[in-house]
């Protein structure tokens, strides 16, 4: 299963969203930095600690001679005691340049044993990601609720349709894009930014700065992590996304067509 994470113009806490879903996943989990503007996942919560070679570019090199997913074995990483496993990404921008993105998706879109929660970051048009998020089972808008957050997450959505191919779908229901709310309520609640998307919600992350600086960076977890704000609705959250996505597999696979993981080929 592959669940893939996005931002659009403003949006906050892309990467600390999926670290605190994958920690509280129902099912085993691994964390992917797929950012194409370079990943920082190791240098927050890792701290440093971990060497620069366990990240995407060295398993797409290890991957020219054996399958990936032997090879993720090797570079999967669980930098913290707290933390999901992890796939750190790329050390800097140009080196997602040349990146074979649709053979990526199609083998995380079937790991073995795990669900991957993809950090694909910013949502721009011609995205280089765009070929992991139409391998995608759900695709994730991470957003706001200031005026000019929604107002980016109402342009954008149409767009990840669009590449996704199913602009001519209702946008409402269980299609395979949703929207996920940071600190809802400021101004807006999850029902007015839904009605303004013309998207269904599914779920909102409250504004914890304390329990998100511990997966942004790095910072101790204290005694109440487990059980801060972020961390209980983060289960909620996961759970809820996690039934969604294999709603989205099953309703796909049954598309006259459909590929190996309910796409319809085009």
């Amino acid at each position: 299963m592959l669940i893939s994470f996005l931002s659009a113009k403003g949006s906050p806490g892309v990467t600390t969203s999926v670290l605190a879903l994958a920690a509280r996943w129902p099912r085993a989990a691994i964390a992917v930095d797929l950012d194409p503007q370079g990943g920082d996942i190791l240098a927050g919560l890792g701290g440093g600690r971990h060497p620069a070679r366990h990240g995407i570019v060295e398993l797409l090199v290890e991957a020219r001679n054996e399958s990936l997913h032997a090879a993720m074995g090797r570079h999967v990483v669980r930098p913290a005691p707290h933390s999901p496993p992890v796939l750190a990404g790329f050390g800097a921008p140009g080196q997602a340049a040349n990146v074979p993105w649709d053979l990526v998706g199609s083998h995380l879109v079937d790991v073995p044993g795990a669900d991957i929660l993809a950090d694909c970051g910013r949502f721009v048009l011609d995205h280089s990601v765009s070929a992991v998020l139409r391998r995608s089972d759900l695709v994730v808008l991470v957003a706001g609720s200031s005026l000019r957050v929604v107002r980016a997450a109402a342009r954008t959505l149409p767009l990840i349709r669009r590449e996704l191919g199913t602009a001519g779908e209702a946008n409402h229901g269980h299609g395979p894009v949703t929207l996920v709310i940071i600190g809802p309520d400021m101004p807006y609640t999850a029902e007015e930014i839904a009605g303004g998307c013309q998207t269904e919600v599914a779920g909102t992350l409250p504004c914890d700065p304390v329990a998100a600086s511990v997966w942004s960076d790095g910072a101790p977890t204290g005694r109440g992590f487990q059980r801060s704000r972020l961390q209980r609705a983060a289960g909620a959250l996961a759970r809820a996304l996690a039934e969604r996505a294999t709603e989205c597999r099953g309703a796909a696979s049954s598309r006259p067509g459909a590929g190996l993981n309910g796409r319809v080929l085009r």
